[in-house]
């Protein structure tokens, strides 16, 4: 792939994610529409390189290269639209919420033992 081929497809990326394409598009149920809504985050890196000449022997030498790019897609509420009023309902994610609070009670933890180490040592 060629480098301005490899740039093009990068900048077609935010095509391709989205809360349509990963969460589906707005459901209508009666009188009743659901829209999800996603956080998206977008990420690029590219290098390349560069060559020479070998004195000795007259040759050029070199070479270089690369580039690449990610998304990420999570889904953070689903907007409800009624003849009542529209209600956001966020999407809770369990996983962060239970290492969130591990590392609370580890850094806890270590500072307790710590400060009690200190007092019992004087």
């Amino acid at each position: 792939m060629e480098p301005t081929d490899a740039v093009a497809e990068l900048a077609r990326m935010p095509e391709h994610t989205g809360a349509g394409t990963c969460f589906g598009m707005p459901i209508s149920a009666g009188d009743r529409t659901v829209i999800p809504v996603a956080e998206v985050v977008y990420g690029f890196g590219f290098g390349w390189g560069a060559g020479g000449n070998e004195e000795s022997s007259g040759e050029d030498y070199g070479s270089g290269g690369g580039g690449g790019g990610g998304t990420k897609a999570r889904g953070v509420a689903v907007v409800e639209v009624s003849p009542g009023g529209v209600q956001i309902h966020p999407v809770r994610d369990r996983t962060a919420i239970a290492l969130a609070q591990l590392a609370f009670a580890s850094s806890a933890t270590a500072l307790v033992s710590r400060t009690l180490i200190k007092l019992l040592r004087g």
